[in-house]
C-alpha cells in the first residue's frame, strides 16, 4: 500500500513542481495528502470511495447501530 501511495504522489504531484526549499516541498506534500489524496481521490480498498467519504459513511452506520 505504501508503494502505491508514493507512486501516486510522484506521478500526480511531485514530478510537476519545482520546490524552492524543504519547507515548500513538505507543505506541498501535506496539502496534496489532505486536500486531494485523503478527501477526493477514489481508493480501491474503499470500493472506489475517497477515504474521507468512506469514513463518514462508516460513522453514519455506527451511529445507526448505536441508536
Amino acid at each position: 500500500m505504501a508503494e502505491s501511495f508514493f507512486s501516486h504522489l510522484k506521478t500526480e504531484m511531485y514530478h510537476h513542481q519545482v520546490f524552492g526549499n524543504h519547507l515548500a516541498a513538505r507543505t506541498s506534500v501535506m496539502e496534496y495528502i489532505e486536500s486531494w489524496y485523503n478527501r477526493r481521490r477514489p481508493h480501491t480498498y474503499n470500493q472506489g470511495l475517497p477515504p474521507a467519504r468512506a469514513l463518514a459513511e462508516y460513522q453514519d452506520q455506527v451511529q445507526l447501530i448505536a441508536a
